[in-house]
C-alpha cells in the first residue's frame, strides 16, 4: 500500500515545536534544523549527535520557538552517507518552503505561556508594484501568506536544464539528492562552468519561492463613462488611447474625456487596485502600493502623480522607474530561490571593483567584498523606450563582528550610471508608420482619418481605429521572427470576414448613420518583405543611438572606461519582434566597437515577462529591500554564526541622470570640445522633486549663444539643425560691453532640459540669510583670509560628511570640499543629501608638506579625490545638520549656515545692470529650447 503521509510536517507543542520527517527525505545525518519566516529566524536547533534522516522517521523537537511563521521555510542542514570514504561529507541543507493552510493534521498554534493558539501580528505583507503602460497595464503582487507548498530547494526546471546543457562529467551518473552541492564539488578551479551551471538552475522565475505573482497584462485603453473609468478590455464603449502621455500635465483635459489628467488617472489606478485584488484574490486590501514611472518623466512631475494616489493605500511610493524595475525582474532570476547560493553564481562571472573577472584577475577578485556587472537595460514598450545603464553590485556587508561566519549578509545595489528615455518611440511608432502605408495602399485620403476638431468626428475615428488595428496585426505577423516577412492585407465588408484566413483582415467600419458603408479602392493589398524592414530601419537606428550614447556616457562618467557593458536585457512588449531584438542587438554590437567597447556582452530577453517582469521585478527589489534587518541589527550576528544568510536592496542610488552631452557653439561651424553638460551626469534632487545640474564651464560673451544637444557626441549627433536645443540672443553692442565689464557665461539645466542662462561676474552669489552655526570651537577658524586685495578668501580645513560606506558596514567620510577650496564673495553652497546627518572639519596637513591646520592648498600635486592620508588625518565634530537641511553654505567671513531650500542667488533684473554691478551678482534667463512633448508625433491625438 503506497504511503500517502506528508514528507514533512510542522505542528506545535506545549514546549516549542516539532518537526516530523519521512524517512529518506533528508538522505544524510541531521545537524541542524532552521525555521524561517520569510528572512527571519524563528527557531535555530542544533542535534548532537545528529539524526539519521536516511533511515528512519525523525520526530524532531525544535527549540527556542519564537513565534508562529506566516510563511514558513524550514532549513534541514545535514551530512550524506559515504561509508566507503576517510573524508567526511560536505555539509548540505535542503529547503523545504510550506503553505501555513497546508502543513498536515497537526495546527501550528504560536507558543504561549498555556500553550493555547494565539494570532500573530505583524505588518501587512501584501504590497503591489503598478506599471501603467501606453499599450498595457500589469500589476505584481508580494504576499507572502500565499507560498505554493513546495519541498524543492531549487528549481526542478532549472536542474534539469543544466544537466542538459552541460557536460555530463560535472554529475553524477545518479540522481543527486543535492545537484548545488554537486556541481560546487565537481566544479572547483573552472569558474566559468559552476557560473553556467548555476545560472542555468536559477535561469527561471520561481514565482512561488518569491512570494511574488503578478496579472495578466491587459490593454492601457481606457472606457470613460461619466466621472466613470475602466480598461478597455472590461468595459464596452469609446476607447480613449495612449492616456499615458497625460502624466506629464496632469492638469490638462485628456481628449474625449473631460477629465484633467488628475481626475483620470486617480480613478484609473484606484480602478486597477480593484481589479488585482479580485483577480490574485487578495485576502486583504493592498497595503502598500509603489508605481513605475518612465525614465523620462522629471522628479517634479512625480510628485504629483504621488499627491493624486496617496488615497489608495496607507503606504505609496514612486522610487522605482521602469528600466531600473525591469533590471530587479533580471536580478531575481539571476539571485535565485536561494540567496547565499544565488550571491555566489553571480560573484563568479561578475566584476570586482578593479573591473576583473576571476580568470583574469584572481587575486583581486578573491579578496574583494564586492562584485558588479553593468547591465543595459532596454525597455521599449508601445509609446516609450526608456534606457539605463546600471551598475549592479553585490556587496558582502556582513558585519565585523561576524568575522568570517558560515552566513553572509549581502547586500543587491543598483546604482544608475546613465539613463534616459524617448516619448513617441516604441511599438506605436512603427504602428504609426505602417498605418500611414496601408493608408495608401487601400486608397484612403488622409483627411478621412483625422478627427481633431472635426464636427461629426466619429466616422473618421471608427476608420482609424480599424486601420490602426489592421497595422497592429501586420506588424506583429510581419516582424516576429528574425528576418521580416510579407503580409497580405484583405479587405471585408462590415460585419463580415476575410475571405483568407492566413492574410490579415481589415474590416470596414458600419457607418453610426446606417448609411452605405464607402468601398474600398482594393480588395487585397500586400505589404513585403523589404518595405516593412524599410519601416523598422529608422526605429531601430534611432534606438540604437539612444542606448548607445547612454552605455558610452554611463562608463565615461563612473570612471570605468576600461570596462563594457556586460549585458544587455531586452523588455518591454514590442521585444516579442524578433526582427526588432535582432536589429539592435546588431546595432549596437557596431557602435560599441566604434566606441571602442568590447560588442561581446550576453543578451537577455524573457518572452513570458517581456511586459510583466518591469511589475514582478519592481515588486521583488521593493519587498527585500522593506523585510530585510539591519546589517547592524544585535540578532543577525548570532545567526550569521550559525550559517542563516540575509539580502538586502539599496535603492539610494537611483538618482537621475542627464541622458545626453551638451555643447556650447564656438563659431558657426564648431562647438566648444568640453560639453556643458555631460551624460550620465548626476542631478541634484531638490525638495519638492526639482532636479537641477551646474555646468562645469565657463565662457565669454558672444551675441548668440547656442547649445546643442548630443545623444551620442558631437562628432556622430547627426546635422546640426537637428542638434540645436537652446539659443539665446542680444545685440553685438550689448555683448561687448558684457565682456568688457568682465562678464562671464555659465548654465544650469533641470530635470526636463531646460536650460538657464547665468551672466555674471566672477562667481554666481547667494542671498545667505538664517542663524549662523557657531564655529568657535574650529582652531584659527574655518578661513583663511585673502593674502592680497581682490583675491578670494579659502578654506583653512576641509569638510566632510559622514556616510556609511554602504556594504563594508563601516561609516567613513567623505569630502565635501578641500582645504585650500576659494570661497567666492557670494559664498560657496554645498549640497548634502538627507541620509548623511554630520559635518566633520578635517587636519589634512600631516604627512603632505602643508603647514599643520592649513590643510592641502590647491596646486602642491596632492590627488584632491585622494584626500589626504588617512593615517595622518584628524577630524572635529563641527555640526549636526538638522533633518530636512540639504544645503549648506559658508560665506567669505566664515559663517557657516544650513538651508532647507536651495538659497536664491543674488540678481539683477537686467543683463546690462551687470556692468556696474558688484562681483557675485548673476542675471537669469531660462533660454528658448527644445519641447519636451511634441503633440503632431502622438498617434492617438487625431492628426495621423
Amino acid at each position: 500500500m503506497p504511503d500517502d503521509r506528508p514528507s514533512l510536517e510542522l505542528y506545535g507543542r506545549s514546549d516549542g515545536a516539532g518537526l516530523a520527517l519521512r524517512r529518506g527525505t533528508v538522505p544524510g545525518r541531521i545537524e541542524r534544523v532552521d525555521v524561517l519566516d520569510g528572512s527571519a529566524v524563528v527557531s535555530t536547533t542544533t542535534f548532537t549527535p545528529p539524526v539519521d534522516g536516511a533511515a528512519a522517521d525523525a520526530d524532531l523537537v525544535l527549540t527556542p520557538w519564537r513565534r508562529r511563521p506566516g510563511a514558513p521555510t524550514v532549513v534541514v542542514h545535514y551530512r550524506r552517507h559515504q561509508p566507503e570514504s576517510r573524508v567526511p561529507a560536505p555539509s548540505a541543507r535542503g529547503s523545504f518552503r510550506l503553505d501555513p493552510d497546508q502543513i498536515g493534521d497537526r495546527p501550528m498554534p504560536q507558543a504561549t505561556p498555556d500553550g493555547s493558539p494565539a494570532q500573530t501580528q505583524g505588518p501587512d505583507l501584501i504590497g503591489a508594484f503598478f506599471d501603467f503602460g501606453t499599450s498595457r497595464a500589469v500589476c505584481g503582487v508580494f504576499d507572502r501568506r500565499r507560498v505554493s507548498g513546495s519541498d524543492a530547494a531549487l528549481p526542478i526546471a532549472g536542474v534539469e536544464r543544466a544537466r542538459s546543457l552541460l557536460p555530463v562529467q560535472l554529475f553524477a551518473t545518479d540522481d543527486s539528492p543535492d545537484p548545488a552541492q554537486e556541481i560546487e564539488d565537481r566544479t572547483v578551479g573552472i569558474p566559468l562552468a559552476r557560473g553556467e551551471a548555476w545560472r542555468e538552475i536559477f535561469g527561471c522565475a520561481p514565482l512561488d519561492v518569491h512570494h511574488v505573482s503578478h496579472t495578466k497584462p491587459r490593454t492601457s485603453d481606457l472606457v470613460v463613462t461619466g466621472d466613470s473609468v475602466d480598461f478597455a478590455s472590461d468595459a464596452t464603449g469609446e476607447r480613449v488611447r495612449g492616456a499615458k502621455r497625460h502624466l506629464a500635465d496632469l492638469d490638462h483635459e485628456v481628449p474625449g474625456t473631460q477629465l484633467n489628467g488628475r481626475e483620470l488617472f486617480r480613478r484609473v489606478y484606484a480602478r486597477f487596485a480593484e481589479l488585482v485584488a479580485a483577480e490574485l484574490e487578495l485576502p486583504r486590501a493592498i497595503g502598500s502600493l509603489s508605481v513605475t514611472f518612465p525614465t523620462k518623466l522629471p522628479p517634479d512631475k512625480r510628485d504629483e502623480l504621488l499627491d493624486v494616489l496617496r488615497t489608495l493605500a496607507p503606504k505609496v511610493e514612486m522610487n522605482i522607474d521602469e528600466a531600473v524595475a525591469a533590471a530587479g525582474f533580471a536580478m531575481m532570476k539571476r539571485l535565485g530561490a536561494d540567496f547565499l547560493l544565488g550571491v555566489e553564481a553571480f560573484t563568479l562571472n561578475a566584476r570586482c571593483p578593479e573591473g576583473g573577472r576571476a580568470w583574469e584577475q584572481p587575486d583581486e577578485w578573491a579578496k574583494a567584498r564586492a562584485w558588479h556587472e553593468n547591465l543595459l537595460v532596454l525597455d521599449v514598450g508601445g509609446g516609450t523606450t526608456d534606457s539605463a545603464l546600471i551598475k549592479v553590485t553585490v556587496v558582502d556587508a556582513t558585519p565585523a563582528a561576524a568575522g568570517d561566519s558560515p552566513g553572509r549578509f549581502y547586500r543587491l545595489q543598483p546604482q544608475v550610471l546613465a539613463s534616459g528615455g524617448r516619448l513617441n518611440l516604441g511599438g506605436d511608432r512603427l504602428t504609426a508608420q505602417l498605418f500611414t502605408l496601408l493608408r495608401g495602399k487601400l486608397g484612403i485620403r488622409p483627411g478621412d482619418t483625422r478627427f481633431r476638431g472635426v464636427e461629426q468626428a466619429a466616422p473618421r475615428q471608427q476608420l482609424f481605429h480599424a486601420l490602426w488595428e489592421a497595422a497592429e496585426a501586420v506588424k506583429r505577423q510581419g516582424l516576429r521572427g528574425v528576418n521580416p516577412a510579407t503580409v497580405r492585407i484583405c479587405t471585408a465588408a462590415p460585419g463580415g470576414a476575410a475571405p483568407d484566413s492566413a492574410a490579415v483582415p481589415f474590416v470596414w467600419p458600419v457607418p453610426p448613420d446606417g448609411a452605405a458603408s464607402a468601398e474600398p479602392s482594393a480588395v487585397e493589398v500586400t505589404v513585403t518583405a523589404d518595405e516593412l524592414a524599410e519601416q523598422l530601419r529608422d526605429v531601430v537606428a534611432e534606438i540604437t543611438w539612444l542606448a548607445g550614447g547612454i552605455a558610452r556616457g554611463g562608463l565615461d562618467v563612473s570612471g570605468g572606461g576600461h570596462e563594457s557593458v556586460d549585458r544587455v536585457l531586452f523588455s518591454g512588449g514590442s521585444m516579442h519582434s524578433a526582427a526588432l531584438r535582432r536589429g539592435i542587438e546588431e546595432g549596437l554590437r557596431r557602435r560599441f566597437e566604434s566606441d571602442q567597447l568590447a560588442p561581446t556582452f550576453e543578451v537577455e530577453f524573457d518572452a513570458e515577462f517581456a511586459k510583466a517582469g518591469t511589475a514582478v521585478g519592481g515588486v521583488y527589489l521593493d519587498a527585500v529591500a522593506d523585510l530585510s534587518p539591519d546589517a547592524e541589527d544585535p540578532e543577525v550576528i548570532p545567526e550569521l554564526l550559525r550559517g542563516i544568510s540575509y539580502l538586502d536592496v539599496d535603492a539610494s542610488r537611483l538618482h537621475v541622470n542627464l541622458a545626453a552631452d551638451f555643447h556650447l557653439r564656438k563659431g558657426s561651424q564648431e562647438t566648444y570640445e568640453e560639453p556643458v553638460f555631460s551624460r550620465g551626469q548626476r542631478l541634484e534632487l531638490e525638495p519638492g522633486g526639482r532636479a537641477y545640474a551646474e555646468g562645469r564651464s565657463t565662457y565669454p560673451v558672444r551675441a548668440v549663444l547656442a547649445v546643442h544637444r548630443y545623444d551620442v557626441s558631437k562628432d556622430d549627433g547627426g546635422r546640426e539643425a537637428d542638434s540645436l536645443w537652446a539659443t539665446h540672443t542680444m545685440l553685438q553692442g550689448q555683448a561687448d560691453q558684457l565682456a568688457a565689464a568682465g562678464v562671464n557665461v555659465r548654465f544650469e539645466i533641470d530635470q526636463e532640459e531646460r536650460i538657464t542662462l547665468l551672466l555674471c561676474k566672477g562667481t554666481p552669489g547667494w542671498l545667505l540669510d538664517g542663524p549662523a552655526v557657531d564655529t568657535t570651537d574650529v582652531p584659527h577658524g574655518l578661513i583663511v583670509p585673502p593674502e592680497r586685495e581682490g583675491a578670494p578668501a579659502t578654506l583653512r580645513y576641509s569638510l566632510y560628511q559622514e556616510v556609511y560606506q554602504v556594504g563594508v558596514g563601516l561609516r567613513e567620510r567623505e569630502p565635501l570640499a578641500f582645504a585650500g577650496d576659494p570661497v567666492p564673495p557670494g559664498g560657496l553652497l554645498l549640497h548634502v543629501a538627507a541620509r548623511r546627518i554630520t559635518l566633520y572639519w578635517g587636519l589634512s596637513g600631516a604627512g603632505t608638506g602643508a603647514a599643520p591646520g592649513l590643510g592641502t592648498p590647491m596646486g602642491t600635486g596632492v590627488e584632491r579625490d585622494a584626500g589626504p592620508d588617512p593615517a595622518h588625518r584628524e577630524f572635529g565634530t563641527l555640526a549636526d545638520v538638522p533633518d530636512g537641511y540639504v544645503w549648506v553654505s559658508l560665506d567669505a567671513t566664515g559663517s557657516l549656515r544650513f538651508h532647507q531650500q536651495r538659497p536664491r542667488r543674488r540678481t539683477v533684473t537686467a543683463r546690462m545692470d551687470l556692468i556696474d554691478a558688484a562681483p557675485g551678482e548673476v542675471y537669469e534667463e531660462v533660454m528658448k529650447s527644445g519641447l519636451f512633448y511634441d503633440e503632431s508625433k502622438d498617434p492617438f491625438s487625431g492628426t495621423l
